[in-house]
């Protein structure tokens, strides 16, 4: 028996609990939501499927991140704290298999949770206002399910990382408080320390990229190249010294960088950042699990 064993029997159970058709069900009413919002906030001519994708994006920044952390955080500690944990150790499983079998199976679930949310959403978009380009649709998916990914990984790793439910829980908490709030504050602290002021109309690249290796950033990042436009911070906390009223064409980053834009503020980057933080936090739970008295 391998961590395939143990995917395969998490995303069962997941199936049996009802827990993966809960997840659809909130991710459908939250896409369905974001069409109503499209459609009355924007006159007839304006309501274009364009418009349906941004919000998709804007509004995934807050559901995707707590759909994931839901069905993550407890992956291993809730095993531990039933009891079940031992009786999985009693199969020819190493810690190794368990920790990565969680998260491959938490993954299968948020993958087929955001397909199907995302399907449908897609569906609606359709025949309520025409049917969007297949090819920014597929790629703002992708984006969408890696996102999800991301932070199941951070949430199993967290979960392999810790003792107790409540810690498992102000953990998960606190991470999604620092990734909204706190996240993009930081960075701008930073850069007022090291340049003196803060970031303007105008700044250093690297500034860009300390903002983007949250997962939400990088999914920013992602989503930015299928959506047509920028895609903004869901909480705009008023940091950045940016005149009132400026364009929103002025706020695209090729502007706000002085010659050619480097590598790490491609969008490719972005997936690159969501991949490591779907690996790295399950490795370090990991590392933590195994020294773990059970």
């Amino acid at each position: 028996m391998t961590w395939a064993q143990v995917a395969r029997k998490d995303f069962e159970d997941a199936v049996r609990s009802k827990m993966l058709w809960g997840l659809v069900g909130v991710f459908v009413a939250f896409m369905a939501f974001v069409l109503v919002v499209a459609i009355n906030t924007a006159d007839a001519a304006e309501a274009t499927s364009e418009a349906a994708l941004g919000l998709t994006a804007n509004f995934a920044q807050l559901f995707v991140p707590l759909i994931a952390m839901i069905a993550g955080y407890l992956a291993v500690v809730g095993e531990r704290r039933t009891g079940s944990l031992r009786i999985l150790l009693g199969y020819p499983h190493s810690r190794r298999d368990v920790v990565f079998g969680k998260f491959v199976g938490r993954s299968t679930v948020i993958a087929v949770t955001l397909a199907i949310g995302s399907a449908v959403s897609i569906l609606l978009v359709a025949l309520v206002i025409k049917s969007p380009d297949l090819a920014n649709v597929a790629g703002l998916l992708t984006a969408i399910v890696l996102f999800g990914i991301s932070v199941a990984g951070l949430a199993v790793g967290i979960s392999a990382s810790v003792t107790s439910r409540g810690r498992a829980m102000a953990l998960a908490i606190g991470s999604m408080l620092v990734f909204w709030l706190v996240w993009d504050a930081m960075a701008a602290g930073v850069y007022a320390a090291v340049t003196g002021s803060l970031p303007g109309l105008t700044a250093e690249g690297w500034y860009f990229l300390l903002k983007r290796l949250s997962p939400i950033g990088a999914f920013r990042t992602v989503a930015e190249g299928f959506v047509g436009g920028r895609v903004p911070p869901i909480f705009r906390l008023g940091i950045e010294e940016i005149p009132p009223n400026t364009p929103s064409e002025q706020l695209v980053l090729s502007k706000r960088v002085a010659g050619q834009l480097p590598f790490y503020l491609k969008n490719w980057f972005g997936a690159v950042t969501l991949a490591a933080w779907g690996v790295v936090p399950t490795l370090v739970g990991y590392l933590r699990f195994r020294r773990m008295d059970l």
